[in-house]
């Protein structure tokens, strides 16, 4: 009789893979219904109005991104059966049950290990928040990764026994010893090379809301921003330079410009592109000289680059409807799968968007940003762009970060998500300043620690002291510091003109050998002259008939004529009657506000737009003075100034700010940039008339009983 002839390895092996894909769907299936039963994705909303539109834009578009997901699942679950399968073979085991059992504690090891490192992959499911509670406290990244190895080397010992001999298992042992080398060689050597050749590198890196007080050198600890400190060693500092608005897409489009935001007609986030004024930008010139010019960033929420902003590639994640709904398709598989480069290209979506609370991992994505930046170097001059967002909304910060500033008392929730309460007449906050300042700091930290790898990078390829590299931030931050009633708020940025929303980083780093330029200055800088002071130190024309300056002579230790600042605030989630009881509130702050078009951006609606004009606040800060604008709801426009008012320099200051705002003597009309301002027209009928009457208020002044004293600067 013949003996019976044993499976053929591949064919189970192929069948361990079949059914590790089916376990992946079935995953993938699970959590499609817990998303479709929590009500979240939209599928249970009424989608009426807006929402229409919401669903109109997202729907030609999801079943794609659906099955690029569920590939995502299959090929995961299928590789975690194929290392299962092997594994159990060792044991001279390969049933069913035994590529289950290895297929699940292998997913266990994977979703600890993210647990640890992004806590907010999973800090809304109720049922492992005290195990989640615990990992934040008292968890760190060796302990899966020993558990891991120690799993390894339990199996390779068993592999060496099982072989007959003791030359086969030295033979094999050696084997896997000098795999295990080479795999680590190998990923020391990756991003370590250098280039003798080293064409021109323009490095610009902006960091979302980061307050110049941080820095060590205007007075803060050290301790949150050390590769910002570091980098200001090595720089010019301007210590006095602020932004024309502090909100982001407006603060990058007069950046990119060198213009005043009215110029521009940039007034707020998610602007209509059909209001945008087309202006010619600094990228443009890079690129007519033959540069590549490349723009990066984690989140386009509300700050999306465009063709008009003159960067040939931009890297960003998608804009618009989809972009919100990304938020609510919590497929927390894939930040434990398919977060690395492979996942990154197949659903970038997901990977590489900040606004994907856990599932984006932001030193995974520094690191192949870092890739980019020295590939585009190493083919030509570039201008290399890169906006770190991690201390925006909804920020969550990651290991080791969450641990180093918020008080471990502190709920989780808020120990790792930003969590956003608005901010209304006689509202309180929900939590602590102090609380809310240490997470700030912490998301602080987390964008120090990406730029600090751009940086290093640069160092190991020998690129840092050849390249020209600017470091800003589009505005700072608000903890309503003057407003006890409302400690622990929701933080704001643009609602106001002051020191902590408008003032901003600003450090220069020329060329080595190009200046000898001063370690800080005190001048007064703007936003706007970014660009100019690329243009000349790149030796290219110059912008013409802009606002900025480039700054090329105080690098040079020369002491140019000073400058004076236009800002006008932007639109947030706060009425600006919170801080001015007397100010007009007109401008709605809904979703109906929004529209949304057919390929999915969302943008202000008209009218919308007419009021947010309307309630903004504009002025001219010198350094010494503020000449604020306020509309009343009154119908009045209060003319306030702030800090040395008197004499001739107050004067010049109040002149120049008409003179920016196009007002005549007379104030009949506001000519700006060839265009009368449509802040003169209502919005609709029955609502306030825009101001006619100009009233200026110094320091001791009180308006009459019909013009309360407004409260802040």
């Amino acid at each position: 009789m013949a003996e019976p002839v044993p499976p053929h390895p591949f064919r189970s092996l192929g069948w361990r893979l079949v059914l590790g894909a089916g376990l992946g769907l079935v995953l993938f299936a699970v959590e499609s219904w817990l998303l479709l039963r929590s009500g979240l994705v939209g599928v249970d909303i009424n989608v009426d109005g807006p929402y229409a539109a919401l669903s109109a834009a997202v729907r030609p578009i999801l079943p794609g991104l659906l099955l690029r997901v569920a590939a995502v699942y299959v090929v995961a679950g299928g590789v975690l059966a194929g290392v299962a399968w092997g594994l159990a073979r060792i044991w001279g085991r390969s049933g069913v049950g035994a590529t289950v059992l290895g297929w699940c504690v292998l997913a266990l090891l994977l979703a600890w290990d993210r647990a640890i490192a992004r806590p907010a992959l999973f800090d809304d499911l109720p049922a492992v928040r005290p195990l989640l509670a615990w990992l934040v406290d008292h968890g760190a990244p060796w302990h899966p990764r020993a558990v891991a190895v120690g799993l390894a080397l339990v199996h390779a010992a068993a592999l060496l026994a099982r072989l007959p001999t003791w030359r086969r298992r030295l033979q094999a042992g050696t084997g896997l010893l000098a795999g295990v080398v080479v795999l680590f060689v190998a990923g020391r050597m990756v991003g370590g090379g250098t280039d003798d050749t080293k064409p021109p590198l323009v490095v610009l890196i902006g960091i979302d809301a980061f307050r110049p007080d941080r820095l060590r050198t205007l007075g803060g600890t050290g301790e949150v921003a050390p590769h910002v400190d570091r980098f200001v060693a090595d720089s010019t500092l301007f210590t006095r330079a602020y932004t024309p608005v502090a909100q982001t897409e407006p603060a990058w489009r007069s950046l990119l410009t060198a213009r005043w935001p009215h110029e521009t007609g940039v007034r707020y986030a998610l602007t209509s592109e059909s209001r945008m004024k087309l202006q010619p930008t600094f990228p443009e010139s890079f690129a007519r000289a033959g540069w590549r010019t490349v723009f990066a960033t984690d989140c386009s929420r509300f700050h999306a680059e465009g063709p008009s902003s003159g960067f040939a590639t931009r890297l960003q994640p998608p804009r618009g409807a989809v972009n919100f709904l990304l938020e609510k398709l919590r497929y927390r598989a894939l930040g434990v799968f398919a977060d690395h480069s492979v996942g990154a290209a197949w659903v970038p979506e997901f990977i590489d968007n900040r606004a994907l609370a856990g599932i984006h991992d932001p030193m995974g994505y520094a690191e192949r940003l870092t890739d980019t930046l020295l590939d585009e170097a190493s083919q030509g001059p570039t201008l290399f762009a890169f906006h770190a967002t991690a201390a925006h909304f909804p920020g969550d910060p990651v290991h080791p970060f969450y641990r180093r500033f918020v008080s471990p008392s502190e709920p989780l929730e808020r120990r790792l998500r930003m969590h956003f309460a608005p901010v209304s007449p006689g509202a309180k906050g929900g939590w602590s300043r102090d609380g809310a300042e240490a997470l700030y700091d912490e998301l602080i930290a987390q964008a120090d620690a990406q730029v600090g790898m751009l940086l290093d990078a640069l160092r190991r390829s020998g690129r840092y002291d050849d390249a020209l590299i600017v470091l800003i931030s589009d505005h700072g931050e608000s903890f309503h510091e003057d407003r006890p009633d409302l400690a622990g708020a929701t933080p704001v940025h643009g609602a106001r003109l002051t020191e902590l929303e408008n003032r901003i980083l600003f450090a220069v780093k020329p060329p080595k050998g190009r200046f000898t330029a001063p370690a800080t200055s005190d001048a007064l800088v703007r936003l706007v002259d970014v660009g100019p002071t690329l243009l000349e130190l790149s030796s290219l024309p110059a912008l013409t008939d802009v606002a900025g300056v480039s700054l090329a002579p105080h690098l040079r230790g020369e002491s140019p004529p000073p400058l004076n600042l236009y800002a006008e605030t932007g639109f947030t989630h706060v009425s600006p009657e919170v801080f001015d009881s007397g100010h007009w509130p007109g401008a709605p702050r809904a979703f109906d506000a929004y529209r949304i078009r057919p390929d999915g951006v969302v943008e202000l609606g008209d009218a919308a737009h007419e009021a947010v004009v309307l309630e903004k606040d504009r002025g001219a800060f010198d350094g010494e003075r503020w000449w604020v604008d306020r509309p009343q709801a009154d119908g009045t426009l209060l003319r306030v100034c702030s800090g040395d008012c008197e004499g001739l320099d107050a004067l010049s200051l109040e002149s120049w700010l008409d003179t920016v705002r196009g007002r005549t003597p007379e104030g009949d009309s506001r000519k700006v940039a060839g265009h009368v301002d449509d802040s003169r027209r209502p919005v609709s009928p029955g609502t306030v008339r825009p101001p006619q009457q100009l009233l200026r208020l110094r320091p001791g002044q009180h308006p009459g009983p019909a013009h309360p004293q407004p409260r802040g600067g």
